[in-house]
Order: structure tokens, then C-alpha cells, then sequence
């Protein structure tokens, strides 16, 4: 998470940006998403032109911008980290990372 806050191609800006707006054009091309587009509207109490303000802002950002907000929101040591798998194999490579004392828990 700390990369997040410090330096990101734009090319990778650029990839994340196409694929979110592709994804959320896709979203729309059934009856079903747009039902779950208007069932957000309803619960949220967003705008009719939320979609459109929400891909101005994608279409807008930058490599500088997501930066600036990754070190507005993202502190890495107010994190928890759920990693799921086998114990034997996951637990030591997790205590070697550097992310705090892993807690196992079993069911």
C-alpha cells in the first residue's frame, strides 16, 4: 500500500482509467444494471448525473492525483490485512512481511 503514496506511471493510470470506464459501460447494456443503477440512485441519494460526474473524474485523474489521494486516505498503519489459506504453508512468509504479528484464526 505504501507504493500507492509514492510514485505511479501514468501508463498504469491510463490502463486503470480505460478499464474502469469500459467495465462501467458494460454495467449499463442489460435491464438488470440499469435496475441496479436506478436501485443506487434511490438508496444513495445521488443525482441523476452521479455516472457522468463519476467518469468526468475518471477520465480527469492522474497519476499526480491519485497520488495525492492515496497519502489523503491511505495509511497503511491503520490497516488490516485478511489473508485466507493454509496456515502451513501462508503463516511464515506473513510473520517475515513486516505487517504487524499475524492472528490466526480457525473455525
Amino acid at each position: 500500500m505504501e507504493k500507492y503514496r509514492g510514485e505511479i506511471p501514468q501508463e498504469y493510470v491510463d490502463f486503470t482509467k480505460s478499464a474502469l470506464l469500459k467495465g462501467n459501460a458494460r454495467s449499463f447494456e442489460t435491464l438488470g444494471g440499469l435496475l441496479n443503477m436506478l436501485n443506487n440512485m434511490a438508496s444513495y441519494d445521488l443525482p441523476a448525473d452521479y455516472i457522468k460526474k463519476e467518469e468526468a473524474f475518471v477520465r480527469d485523474l492522474t497519476s499526480e492525483k491519485v497520488i495525492e489521494l492515496a497519502n489523503k486516505y491511505i495509511d497503511p498503519s491503520r490497516m488490516y490485512y485478511v489473508v485466507v489459506g493454509d496456515a502451513k504453508t501462508q503463516l511464515g512468509p506473513l510473520e517475515k512481511a513486516g505487517l504487524g504479528k499475524p492472528v490466526l484464526v480457525k473455525n
